[in-house]
């Protein structure tokens, strides 16, 4: 299937007795949805490539004016399926899948969003998870979606002194100065400490979600540094998708079970 689109699957939801709705993320086309009749029966012609951490080549077709695309056929290309074993590691996959889903818009493709998919994968099964390649992911596909947080500026206002009385909030686009913020009350809005600051500016240096694992053993940063920089972008994620993520929910609660404060 050498012409196939080229994706990853973001869910699968059951429809009717046998059919399956499947949402994918394609380099050609984008975030989508496909039906895949009869693959609750037998996904023979799927060949493994409709489950979470397997990039594949779909085989797509579309009527006229229709809103639902027809999957007939995917093949694999690359599966990380051996990091099903590990729950975090699963987690943090799905949660980057959601974000995928959640943030980005239908049918506009961005190339970089798969690249960052892959990435994150490549990661997990390279040297498992990480706070900082999710930090790296999340403000790469921020990005995508036309919403990275302002981190070196005021959002506000553009003032780079973000030193004194600084803060997050989330609503207004990032960092916000101490003369802008009087007016930041909304959820999310918290406390943008210089430490917290430079992790953020850090990650965004490293660039990729690979390199960005650096800033998890950095001396220069303590945990309290990571955690806030943590719960700005998860703030921030938050405050565009108007609801919780599942998957985040579910890495707080691995973090509660292991002894761990929050979502990596």
């Amino acid at each position: 299937m050498a012409d196939g689109n080229l994706g990853v699957v973001l869910r699968t939801t059951p429809l009717r007795e046998s059919d399956l709705l499947v949402v994918l993320y394609t380099e050609t086309h984008g975030k989508i949805s496909a039906v895949a009749r009869g693959a609750r029966r037998s996904q023979r012609r799927f060949a493994g490539a409709l489950s979470l951490l397997v990039l594949g080549r779909y085989e797509l077709g579309r009527r006229p004016r229709g809103e639902l695309w027809g999957l007939d056929g995917a093949e694999v290309v690359r599966e990380w399926t051996r990091l099903s074993s590990d729950v975090v590691a699963v987690a943090h996959a799905s949660y980057i899948a959601e974000l995928v889903g959640a943030l980005l818009p239908t049918e506009v493709p961005d190339p970089h969003a798969l690249e960052v998919i892959v990435a994150v994968w490549d990661s997990l099964a390279d040297a498992g998870p990480s706070p900082g390649a999710l930090r790296a992911a999340e403000l790469a596909l921020l990005e995508v979606a036309g919403h990275r947080p302002a981190i070196d500026s005021c959002a506000a206002c553009g003032n780079p002194d973000l030193a004194v009385g600084a803060i997050f909030d989330p609503a207004r686009g990032g960092a916000i100065c101490r003369g802008c913020a009087a007016i930041s009350r909304g959820a999310g809005v918290r406390t943008l400490e210089p430490a917290t600051q430079a992790y953020l500016q850090r990650v965004l240096a490293l660039d990729n979600p690979a390199a960005a694992r650096a800033v998890d053993t950095d001396p220069a940063f303590a945990p309290a540094d990571r955690m806030a920089a943590r719960d700005a972008m998860v703030a921030m994620v938050s405050s565009l998708v108007g609801k919780p993520l599942r998957s985040l929910e579910y890495i707080a609660k691995l973090g509660a079970a292991s002894g761990r404060s929050g979502t990596p």
